[in-house]
């Protein structure tokens, strides 16, 4: 029985966010940056820490915190990202994303963007059900590591080909576009 709930929070989690925000985030942030590991790391710190929130204390965030004003935050951190990348794009270096502050504004983009999204909502509904609610943390964080070491090297390739104003260019948008989505409610 562990087993199979493991399996079924890898899969949910790989099906729920393939070709979602969270990964084209961390495929665009790959290419902007092309440091693929720390970009990963900190896709992974923050997927972590939204995939820990849905199993232990779910529950209690979504009564304490209103997911609307969640939901709002991540479409500013968007807007923002995408604002200052367009800023950024005739540099034709890339940035340092190993600075704290790139760093840590790549996680909360992240973990923003995942609070009360379909995949933590899924994951929370499935340790509600489970009796082992460890195997659905499990199996969540394995299927968010496959999929996101997927989309930085998807990143990295990406920008072997594309110039990285062009990177710049794409990615800002890309940002402003969910930010506006998200405010909107749309996604």
């Amino acid at each position: 029985m562990p087993l199979q709930v493991l399996l079924s929070s890898i899969g949910l989690v790989f099906l729920t966010e393939l070709g979602d925000k969270t990964m084209i985030t961390a495929m665009c942030l790959s290419a902007q940056y092309r440091r693929p590991w720390i970009v990963l790391l900190a896709t992974m710190i923050a997927l972590t820490t939204s995939t820990l929130i849905a199993v232990i204390i779910g529950v209690i965030l979504s009564a304490a915190i209103p997911v609307d004003l969640i939901i709002y935050i991540s479409g500013v951190l968007f807007l923002g990202l995408g604002i200052y990348t367009l800023a950024r794009r005739n540099n034709e270096s890339p940035d340092e994303c190993d600075t704290p502050g790139t760093f840590l504004s790549m996680v909360s983009l992240i973990l923003f963007s995942e609070l009360g999204d379909k995949s933590q909502i899924a994951i929370l509904a499935l340790a509600v059900q489970s009796v082992f609610p460890t195997m659905v943390f499990t199996g969540a964080v394995i299927g968010f590591l496959l999929l996101n070491i997927i989309s930085v090297f998807a990143g990295i390739r990406i920008s072997d080909r594309i110039s990285l104003k062009t990177i710049r260019l794409v990615a800002g948008f890309v940002f402003i576009l969910f930010g506006v989505l998200v405010i909107f409610g749309i996604i």
